[in-house]
């Protein structure tokens, strides 16, 4: 078969990218989703469809590209082997073992040659920064996943690509800009390490020539530990949960996840969970970024009930409504609540499967 098409998601400064590639002839196709993690687990996820129908093909890269907030760029096939193999070398590197059908796409790792580096296929992977805010939340987030080749492909600095405060691959929890004027700016960090929570403030001096911007400097301050419930009441928010009594339950979940297959799906025990993120990332680009702000509802089927949480009574409506219609056969509203902090994820965290006990 021939090389069709291939196609990746410019969401390289969030951490992960989701890449298609299509392969014809006269009578066969190969599908190939591969999901690419920028933060040291390489080739992270893969599924191969062979013959699949244009439903199958929508579903699969909805659940691989959906959720990442990210436009989806047109690549060549250099590039995207490319992208194969060097991530892929990744998993090797990191011993991590390589997921799905490795006979597919094995050989691409092993034997595909390119004078292309990473770089040169940055300005299609990353998307165009617009703001001085926006880049210091992504530098920032970059920082604290020691993600040493953004450091340096927006820095130009083997020194500020070397620099870290964390043990492994750290997560931004919420982050506050604040513009001191002539290219500086502190970053109030507030992170996930591998023993803990922690808080410390970034200096940062940028430059902004011809709209790319650059990192001049670096300087980490005032780093100190935060206890989880601090960090709870920092990044949580009011919620509002509508509950359900469900019938047909499994004919229901089934229903719902094809139509929304862009959803991130969680099965559990007895459970199934469900995260819709928005369908971009401006959330990066506010002065206060703080990390669940991408997430626009959740869902959780467990036993006869069906939840559901948003955090905007706009949303709301809006979403109670469109499952009021297009699921009137499964779904009754039981009750609609509405909580200062984030009730419904620590239901689904507790192993509860009554919520009134688990309120009380």
């Amino acid at each position: 078969m021939e090389f069709k098409f291939a196609k990746v998601t410019n969401s390289r400064l969030m951490g992960s990218m989701g890449l298609v590639i299509v392969y014809t002839d006269d009578k066969d196709s190969m599908y190939q989703y591969f999901l690419l993690d920028a933060e040291g687990l390489g080739i992270s996820d893969y599924v191969g469809l062979k013959n699949p129908t244009k439903e199958e093909c929508y579903r699969e890269e909805e659940r691989l590209m959906g959720g990442l907030g990210a436009d989806r760029i047109r690549i060549t096939k250099e590039e995207a082997l490319f992208l194969v193999s060097y991530f892929g070398n990744k998993n090797s590197y990191y011993n991590k073992d390589l997921p799905g059908n490795v006979d597919e796409y094995v050989d691409i790792i092993k034997n595909n040659k390119s004078e292309l580096s990473i770089e040169d296929i940055y300005p299609k992977i990353c998307k165009e920064i617009t703001t001085d805010v926006e880049f210091i939340n992504y530098i920032t987030m970059r920082f604290i996943a020691w993600d040493r080749e953004a450091l340096k492909y927006y820095s130009d600095s083997e020194e500020i690509s070397n620099m870290h405060i964390t043990n492994i691959n750290g997560t931004l929890l919420k982050n506050k800009v604040t513009n001191r004027g002539n290219g500086r700016y502190i970053s109030e960090a507030l992170y996930e390490d591998n023993d803990g929570y922690y808080e410390c403030k970034i200096a940062f001096n940028i430059d902004n020539t011809d709209g790319k911007f650059k990192v001049s400097s670096m300087l980490v301050a005032d780093r100190e530990p935060i206890l989880d419930f601090e960090v709870f009441d920092e990044i949580s928010k009011d919620e509002f949960v509508s509950i359900y009594n469900l019938s047909n339950r499994e004919e229901f979940v089934e229903r719902f996840y094809i139509d929304n297959p862009f959803m991130l799906k969680s099965d559990m025990e007895d459970a199934v969970f469900f995260t819709r993120f928005n369908f971009n990332n401006n959330h990066v680009k506010q002065d206060i970024y703080v990390i669940n702000n991408d997430i626009k509802a959740i869902y959780y089927q467990i036993g006869e009930k069906f939840f559901v949480g948003t955090y905007s009574d706009r949303d709301r409506k809006y979403i109670n409504k469109i499952l009021q219609y297009n699921y009137k056969d499964y779904l009754q509203i039981e009750d609609e609540l509405y909580f200062d902090e984030n009730v419904l994820y620590d239901f689904v965290e507790s192993g509860s499967n009554d919520f009134d006990d688990f309120l009380e």
